[in-house]
């Protein structure tokens, strides 16, 4: 028995390895795993996602950067991310900040990109002296707090909260007004919007650390309608996240101006926007730099904020040194010194 079973073994035994091979790569293409790769994305000119009823002839661009970010890879994916030195592999939990499931974080990030245009609008039209129409919209869930049980009744980050109890709640204000006469164990009704579909929940109220008083246990913000005088639309439906603001408001100006502030040049750059026109930081700094060096950025306009630590600008200063980037780093804190910085440009065909 053990001789023919030798034979069998010997006369089989390239098959027998070439099916086992298949069913490893089959398992290796077809089974994801729960991480997120990040790497390069793209630097697009803003240009053709603003739109503001204006005429403008650039003879450069402003550029968005942009994170390539690829969740649930497979096995192959992962090993090709391992080795490669421009691209990062994280847990999909450290990835989402922990959020509650995927979909919940696809929602916020799109919360964020419409919060930035909103904010881009502000920030712009402050900056030209001009009035806007703005209107709060609702509450937008953040992020929770480790101690809140609204998770198990249903509710997710992304979700935003137009009523409480079928009453009307637009505002953070309103918010905290209608659980002042709660107590912690009351359960309360919230209704709104996730993913642009309705959601309704039921949750019960915790106390909360530090004050005592009845809450539901997350961190928020405000949902804002900014309905500009000129028909500025913006197309950034395929980008999630609030990095493009900065770059945004730089072209809406220039539109609204009819200036010419790329003064030829390929002007690329990141960070979140203020009403006020602070620059604030982001993450993947070293990806977006990446992208803008490829697509020949003669500039990249990096956040500079001390008061976090000028962690944008350590790490931009570090890619641009250890990957020989051939792209001219400009710290700004502000939008002001974003636009001083490009209005003292000289014209590209007359710089030496």
């Amino acid at each position: 028995m053990t001789t023919q079973r030798t034979r069998f073994y010997r006369r089989y035994l390239t098959a027998i390895l070439a099916v086992f091979l298949v069913l490893v790569l089959a398992a290796a293409y077809f089974f994801s795993w729960p991480y997120v790769i990040y790497g390069p994305g793209s630097a697009e000119p803003v240009h053709p996602r603003v739109h503001t009823g204006k005429n403008l002839d650039e003879k450069g661009s402003f550029l968005f950067t942009t994170v390539s970010a690829y969740s649930r890879p497979n096995a192959i994916s992962l090993l090709y991310a391992w080795i490669n030195p421009r691209m990062d592999i994280q847990t999909e939990k450290s990835a989402t900040g922990g959020t509650t499931d995927y979909a919940s974080y696809r929602n916020l990030l799109a919360w964020m990109r419409d919060s930035s245009e909103a904010q881009a609008l502000l920030a712009s039209y402050r900056a030209i002296s001009r009035p806007l129409d703005v209107k709060q919209q609702g509450v937008i869930v953040v992020r929770f707090l480790e101690e809140t049980k609204a998770i198990q009744s249903g509710l997710h980050e992304g979700d935003i909260i137009t009523k409480v109890d079928d009453k009307p709640t637009t505002t953070a204000e309103q918010l905290s007004s209608t659980l002042t006469s709660r107590k912690p164990g009351d359960k309360v009704k919230l209704s709104g919007t996730r993913g642009g579909k309705p959601f309704s929940v039921t949750v019960p109220l915790i106390k909360m650390p530090g004050t005592g008083r009845a809450g539901i246990g997350f961190q928020h913000n405000t949902v804002l309608k900014v309905t500009p005088p000129d028909p500025v639309k913006f197309d950034f439906d395929d980008v999630g996240g609030p990095s493009a603001g900065l770059m945004m408001s730089l072209e809406i100006i220039a539109q609204l101006s009819g200036e010419d502030l790329t003064h030829g040049y390929r002007i690329a750059g990141t960070g979140t926007i203020e009403e006020s026109g602070k620059v604030g930081q982001i993450g993947g700094i070293q990806y977006k730099l990446m992208a803008a060096d490829k697509e020949k950025a003669d500039y990249f306009l990096v956040p500079y904020d001390k008061e976090q630590g000028l962690l944008n600008w350590k790490d931009a200063e570090k890619t641009v040194k250890n990957l020989k980037l051939n792209v001219k780093l400009v710290p700004v804190s502000t939008l002001k010194e974003a636009l001083d910085f490009v209005r003292k440009l000289s014209p590209k065909s007359q710089a030496s």
